[in-house]
């Protein structure tokens, strides 16, 4: 049968049947809430993890015969969307893309649709966590944005407030001053929380086999694995480990793979 074809009868179907496709602003304003890091209202839309006829009707469109099959392929256009939508609203590219196509990945291992519906769900708090944790960057002036900027663009190398007023081509006590009066903390001190939180991260995402606290401390550029320690307890209130085990997502990973 020719697409064409079948595009005719697929919409005479839905004539008949009344079915529509979910309303755009309706889906997108869904999408937004994860964008914004609205976590509350994220969260009430998580879906039902039993729920796994959800996307067999006409208002999500049903993109394959196979129940699992259907339920990835969601799963992937949704990841796609909230993703380029988080990198508009500023979240860090490489981040976004990275968290994206790890999710994929781990979700092409899972079997059973409960476990995708429950990655997926994983999937939406992730980002807007990400994205409620962002700093409020429209109040900002355009020399204090350019020097956030940099600064997440250089998490993983040895900088401080003269390397990055050097590189902004700024006067490095005019730029200390101008950035500790607009985001209420030092160049240093902001340097050091986005290297503690992008090391948060990695810990999530990984475990003590892949990724231990000595590699994390070398990757983003920490005196030593005990000066990281001691920052990162500080900024917590726990060790690296300790957070590892508590907020660890490669462990609900690797217990859906063996489901």
């Amino acid at each position: 049968m020719s697409i064409a074809k079948e595009l005719n009868e697929r919409l005479f179907e839905s004539s008949e049947e009344q079915q529509t496709h979910t309303e755009y602003r309706s889906e997108y304003g869904y999408y937004s809430a994860i964008a914004d890091g609205n976590t509350e209202a994220v969260k009430k839309v998580l879906i039902r993890t039993d729920n796994v006829s959800l996307y067999e009707n006409g208002e999500y469109g049903k993109l394959s015969k196979d129940r699992l099959r259907n339920i990835r392929y969601h799963f992937v256009v949704a990841a796609a969307v909230i993703t380029r939508l988080c990198v508009e609203k500023g979240l860090e590219r490489e981040l976004a893309y990275t968290m994206s196509d790890l999710y994929i990945e781990k979700m092409d291992e899972l079997q059973t649709a409960e476990n995708v519906l429950a990655l997926y769900n994983e999937m939406l708090l992730a980002f807007t966590e990400k994205m409620a944790a962002l700093p409020k960057r429209g109040v900002y002036s355009a020399h204090v944005l350019k020097a956030i900027n940099y600064i997440c663009r250089n998490r993983t190398k040895k900088i401080n407030s003269s390397s990055v007023s050097e590189a902004l081509g700024l006067n490095r006590s005019y730029l200390s001053s101008l950035f500790k009066s607009e985001t209420g903390t030092s160049v240093s001190g902001f340097i050091r929380t986005e290297k503690l939180k992008a090391a948060a991260n990695m810990l999530v995402f990984s475990d003590s086999s892949e990724c231990s606290c000595a590699d994390i401390a070398e990757y983003f550029g920490f005196a030593s694995q005990s000066h990281f320690i001691k920052l990162f307890k500080q900024e917590t209130g726990l060790t690296p480990a300790e957070y590892r085990r508590r907020n660890s997502r490669s462990l609900f990973f690797r217990n859906s793979k063996q489901t």
